[in-house]
């Protein structure tokens, strides 16, 4: 660039500088917010990762949960299933004995 002082049109120099000038910072501003942005886009990706993760470990301790509850209610009904069993042949078993002293 030409010196403003040597120069024909000084005025068109000292323009051409600040130009120039707010040119350079413009385009530092620019790739400052551009940085800001791409920071805020990793902290907000960052933070939802984190949300999923929690809500993941939510869902497998809840689905955890109710397999246990899912298994003893299984056990539960086995032990139902006996008892009814065992009752089925006990009333089967008074049954035919009421009914043998009934006829007698």
């Amino acid at each position: 660039m030409s010196n403003m002082f040597t120069s024909r049109n000084p005025a068109g120099v000292a323009a051409g500088q600040t130009a120039a000038i707010f040119g350079v910072l413009a385009a530092g501003a620019v790739n400052a917010h551009m940085s800001g942005l791409q920071a805020m886009r990793q902290a907000r990706e960052s933070s939802n990762s984190q949300v999923l993760r929690y809500q993941l470990n939510v869902a497998i301790n809840r689905a955890q949960d109710l397999c246990d509850v899912a298994v003893a209610q299984a056990s539960e009904i086995e032990q139902l299933k006996a008892e009814n069993a065992r009752l089925r042949a006990a009333s089967a078993t008074y049954l035919a004995a009421a009914r043998r002293k009934a006829i007698a």
